[in-house]
């Protein structure tokens, strides 16, 4: 079967703006593994809570999904603010196997306590200009799917300004480098550390907002994204936000483009593939530094 060129450019797109919501999920678990040294198996489902109180608000309120996103940014930071001090704070100087234990105990209790408030069920956001499609002569874009690719791009740009121009983002930083040297330096490693897991699992939630604008919205949605998240932030290179963002595109392209070669349902197996090639010749991941 031949694939024309239409058909790519427009797989091409398509891998670009679901990229995008990959690369927002990924980029605060890398936050949280760069500056904590902490691996956060419950990163996939605080961003399902993100896409429930986006439904939420919008069943219950009118709030519109947009709207929304400072609120599920807020709401989830403060919970994984909560989190880190009542779970991680204890579990820093904590063997490895005792910190994957301690995530994936948070992830039980976020999962499936919200399978007991919210049921099994799936549910959907259906929101009128969202629903819209535009037409770039052959190529179709879904109004949801670019709305998050521009809420993403908004996202990380402003990260990298908080990140680069700002104390906090500086002390965080610094941190992230070398914790005793900061410690010395004055600055308040422990405060650090909550707005880290704040942030990481608040830009999570956004993800979550923007994916339940056209994905379906239950419990369980957050296992293949918590796997997916791992994968970006190792291939990008452990700990870097700015590698998490381009690998988040590069998956999501690889994903859609081989989808028009083999089964559909085999392109996340292509994108696992990629990963493996190129932890094997760079181990580091794309963006990583030797150490």
């Amino acid at each position: 079967m031949l694939i024309g060129a239409e058909s790519v450019l427009s797989a091409l797109v398509d891998g670009v703006l679901i990229g995008s919501i990959y690369s927002l999920i990924a980029m605060g678990l890398a936050l949280i593994w760069g500056i904590m040294d902490v691996i956060n198996f419950a990163q996939g489902d605080y961003m399902m809570l993100g896409a429930f109180l986006t439904y939420w608000l919008y069943v219950l309120a009118g709030i519109d999904p947009l709207l929304s996103i400072p609120l599920s940014f807020a709401t989830v930071f403060v919970m994984g603010v909560i989190t880190q001090k009542a779970v991680i704070d204890r579990i820093l100087d904590a063997p490895m196997v005792s910190q994957i234990t301690a995530t994936f105990a948070v992830l039980l209790i976020i999962r499936y306590g919200a399978e007991v408030v919210f049921g099994p069920y799936t549910r959907r956001l259906t929101v009128s200009y969202l629903s819209e499609v535009l037409r770039f002569g052959p190529i179709v874009v879904p109004m949801n799917r670019l709305v998050a690719f521009l809420v993403s791009i908004v996202v990380t740009a402003v990260l990298f300004l908080f990140l680069k121009m700002t104390y906090t983002g500086i002390a965080l930083r610094a941190v992230s480098q070398n914790r005793e040297a900061a410690y010395l330096m004055g600055i308040n490693v422990s405060r650090m550390y909550w707005i880290a897991f704040g942030i990481g699992v608040g830009i999570s939630a956004i993800g979550g907002t923007l994916l339940a604008t056209f994905y379906p919205i239950h419990p369980e949605m957050a296992a293949f994204f918590t796997l997916l998240a791992f994968i970006i932030v190792v291939f990008g290179g452990f700990g870097s936000v700015f590698g998490a963002y381009i690998s988040g595109i590069i998956i999501g392209v690889t994903e859609s483009v081989s989808a028009l070669f083999i089964s559909p349902t085999l392109k996340d197996v292509v994108a696992f593939l990629l990963f493996i090639i190129v932890i094997l010749v760079k181990p580091t991941g794309l963006f990583g530094k030797e150490q």
